[in-house]
């Protein structure tokens, strides 16, 4: 029995009245413009592989995102397990059992893969499994927990993202084109994970473009279409070309367009010779013209490597002629001068600008071709885009459309438009048509055919064995970063390329060298964040060695307190700024925060008895916690940038400090500075303690599961939401935490300036980012240490400090203060960029 297609008279089938473990009822989304989910209603039941097919953006991945509790449905609901959905909330999905495998991924790559999978279940308030490394092991993953994320290829991080989802043993699990870059062999691994989770009662929602998955795998299939649930069918004898029938609505052939023979005397466009580069070669290669040369290769065995080799995005030796003239390819300009064009494969990352519109994503490679004197002439860009629109049928509602807005495989197609509109002398391609439909898959093909006919040599790497069986003239099998074979003529198969580079899997296994081993354990404690607190512990040795050879006070007992003491307001603001940076946020209203708390302890603490003391820190604890809270509210409630935020805020602030204090007045307790500076020799009990406090919030940050937490949403909150990390109340925590922090440093610069004065604080802001940035942190979110950042502060008191001592102009002492600062971040980037190489 074969499926009927859309044009005959079969039915879909009749809606099941049993046991499901995910319904969506009457599901209606809409966008700006386009309505995704039109009155949408889908379930899965126990024990079955449910597939759902259909074009790019014909709603899949809506209807994906509302079922997790990505996306809240404007009509309609959404049932997990018989309990509906209340809300847009991942970790409520989460937590009635649904795990999702995004086909983009869910991973903090600066996290580990242990850590990606630990953070998943700390969202959901468990326990992590205890046996991590004994599971990847059972699983015959390629990778080890300690390994960082970003140091996978797609593959790689693939095979994790449904790993994780996997072990959180769900009762409903929703695959969103897991195999799209995977190889056949892995792609075959994953498949029989899925039909072992499937037999063991599992809900399975399967969302793929590679059909002869679907065909095997589904016990159902529903085909969407323009947001409209077109029917679901039963499992029957199933034929690629009728299930590709039913999404695209006609008949389409599925043949790989038809090439003449390359000229025996084609010039060679690419010519590589003892390519060496990380972790490949020597590799020696060629593409003629009018050639489409394929790159095959089990997943992770340097075929990302080259290519990115081969226009110079990572250091490489040989030699590379374009043309038969030696290219000198440093970077990807110099590539594309000289002829050479890359396409990424990690189209989220490196292929497309979210912000950016569909027309300029196409046509940002134009050239000289987009105008004249370097300038882009927009009815000359319009005319090309509509002509690349028309060649590939990219579906966008206005050419400025974001290209965000759009559905991946119309993204893929805009960054294949590029080499269509600029025509390169090489065209390099990484997986070409991962995550696009079967009707989009024919486009690509037709693009990169109509490529080489034009005489533009082509090299491609593809994960999709029947890919490069179907399109290439050549094809170089890849195994541990070297040829090791190449399959020529028109009659290659796909056996024929999986076999060759199977067949190479002991030899993967058996040429891992230790010195191999060795540059990954370097590698990876390089990035280590404790990296810049052995940085700034030797910059701090070598200060005080030199300026105590050139004044003997400056270690002297009376200097060391003096330093300490000086430093605590700024520590206590550093403390606050750091959290608040590692949650991935960013406070700048740090120094009006201390000037009104200055300004406060000038009204309340005139006498130091336990009730004037009592009353500064609480009144300076509700100050911090509201201007925390308002920070909050303008970033996360109102969707403020917080630079403009947190100026908006400095300014309110500072207003207040004015309104309370026209002039410096007032009196600070003289016995508070006099108990402040009691401690252990001539070190402060508060010092100790801030420090004690920063290896415990240290502690907490790399081991806790809070600060895993913060350091998850600090890295990557889109990421962090879809497991469930509550992202909103991490920052909100970091801001009032800043805030807070800032008002307690307030309190020790009022015991330093004994009075009231309404601008005291300000001069604060900049040198407690200082001090952060020296302690690993970044404005990016997720680095950086507390204790680091203490160092910093140490650092920069020292040097102000030594400046005195030695007689140093303030400009000397700020350029020395520069230059320490370009030096410790120059070394911390450097590490992370050698560590991710």
């Amino acid at each position: 029995m074969t499926m009927q297609s859309p044009a005959t008279t079969a039915q879909p089938e009749v809606a099941y009245s049993g046991e499901t473990r995910l319904a969506l009822s009457g599901v209606t989304k809409s966008f700006p413009g386009v309505t995704a989910l039109d009155n949408v209603s889908f379930d899965c039941r126990p024990g079955e592989v449910h597939a759902l097919v259909g074009e790019n953006g014909s709603g899949k991945s809506t209807l994906i995102k509302v079922a997790a509790g990505v996306l809240k449905p404007d009509e309609g609901s959404v049932q997990i397990g018989g309990v509906q959905l209340r809300a847009a909330n991942p970790l409520e999905a989460c937590r009635l059992g649904l795990s999702t495998a995004y086909q983009d991924t869910s991973l903090v790559n600066e996290l580990t893969v242990a850590q990606n999978i630990e953070l998943s279940f700390q969202a959901l308030d468990q326990e992590p499994p205890k046996d991590i490394p004994e599971l990847l092991a059972e699983l015959d993953l390629p990778f080890g927990p300690g390994v960082p994320v970003k140091s996978l290829g797609p593959g790689g991080r693939q095979m994790l993202e449904v790993v994780r989802a996997l072990v959180h043993r769900p009762q409903v699990l929703i695959l969103d084109e897991p195999t799209a870059a995977l190889d056949m062999r892995t792609a075959a691994q994953l498949q029989e994970w899925i039909l072992q989770a499937r037999d063991e009662g599992l809900a399975i929602v399967y969302v793929s473009h590679r059909l002869e998955e679907v065909r095997r795998l589904a016990n159902r299939l529903t085909v969407i279409r323009d947001g409209v649930i077109r029917g679901t069918y039963a499992r029957m004898d199933w034929e690629v070309e009728e299930i590709v029938e039913l999404m695209v609505g006609t008949k389409v052939g599925l043949e790989f367009p038809a090439r003449a023979p390359v000229p025996a005397d084609a010039p060679a466009r690419l010519a590589v010779t003892e390519l060496v580069a990380d972790g490949v070669g020597p590799v020696s290669l060629e593409v003629r013209g009018s050639e489409i040369v394929g790159i095959a290769g089990a997943e992770g065995n340097g075929q990302r490597k080259l290519l990115r080799a081969l226009v110079g995005l990572n250091r490489a030796d040989g030699e590379i002629l374009v043309d038969g003239r030696r290219s000198r390819v440093t970077s990807p300009g110099a590539a594309l001068s000289a002829g050479l064009m890359f396409q990424s494969g990690d189209r989220a990352a490196e292929s497309v600008f979210p912000s950016l519109s569909a027309l300029d994503n196409a046509t940002f490679q134009l050239g000289s071709d987009a105008g004249p004197g370097g300038l882009a002439l927009r009815g000359r860009l319009i005319g090309r885009f509509k002509a690349a629109v028309g060649k590939l049928g990219i579906v966008a509602a206005s050419p400025y459309q974001p290209i965000s807005a759009l559905s991946g495989g119309n993204q893929q197609k805009i960054v294949l438009a590029r080499p269509a509109l600029a025509a390169p002398k090489v065209l390099v391609v990484d997986e070409p048509t991962q995550g696009v439909d079967a009707k989009a898959r024919l486009e690509i093909y037709r693009t990169l055919a109509e490529s080489a006919e034009a005489g533009v040599g082509v090299l491609v790497n593809s994960s999709d064995s029947a890919e490069l069986a179907g399109l290439c003239d050549r094809i170089y099998v890849m195994s541990d970063g070297v040829v090791v074979d190449e399959l020529q003529g028109g009659d290659i198969t796909e056996s024929d390329i999986v076999r060759r580079f199977v067949a190479t899997t002991q030899k993967i296994e058996t040429t891992r060298t230790e010195t191999a081993r060795a540059v990954r354990k370097i590698a990876t404690l390089a990035a280590s964040p404790q990296v810049p607190v052995v940085i700034l512990a030797a910059i701090i040795v070598a200060v005080a060695a030199y300026t105590q050879g050139q004044n003997a006070s400056f270690l002297s007992s009376g200097n060391i307190a003096n330093m300490a003491i000086v430093c605590m307001p700024l520590l206590s603001a550093v403390l606050g700024q750091q959290f608040v940076l590692i949650a991935g946020g960013f406070d700048i209203s740090i120094g009006a925060s201390m000037t009104l708390s200055v300004v406060m302890t000038s009204f309340l603490l005139t006498t130091l008895d336990a009730g004037s003391l009592l009353a500064t820190l609480a009144v300076a604890l509700a100050i911090g916690v509201a201007i925390g809270l308002f920070n909050a509210l303008l970033v996360l409630g109102f969707k403020i940038n917080a630079v403009i935020a947190t100026i908006g805020t400095l300014g309110i602030v500072s207003g207040v400090s004015i309104f309370l204090r026209p002039e410096p007045g007032g009196v600070v307790a003289p016995q508070l500075s006099i108990n402040l500076m009691e401690g252990i020799g001539a070190v402060p009990y508060c010092l100790i303690v801030a420090l004690v406090i920063a290896v415990v919030l240290d502690v907490w940050l790399m081991r806790g599961h809070g600060g895993l937490a913060a350091r998850a949403a600090g890295l990557d909150a889109e990421s962090s939401r879809r497991i469930g990390v509550r992202v909103d109340r991490v920052r909100t925590i970091g801001f009032v935490v800043a805030a807070v922090g800032a008002v307690g440093g307030g309190i020790f610069l009022a015991s330093q300036v004994g009075m009231g004065s309404n601008d005291v604080g300000l001069s604060f802001a900049l040198p407690t980012f200082a001090a952060c940035f020296l302690g690993g942190a970044s404005l990016a979110g997720g680095r950086g240490t507390f204790l680091g950042a203490s160092l910093g502060v140490v650092l920069l008191t020292m040097i102000g400090n030594a400046g005195l001592l030695l007689g140093y102009t303030d400009a000397v002492s700020q350029i020395i203060y520069g230059v320490i600062l370009l030096v410790a971040v120059t070394s911390y980037a450097l590490a992370a960029r050698k560590a991710a190489a």
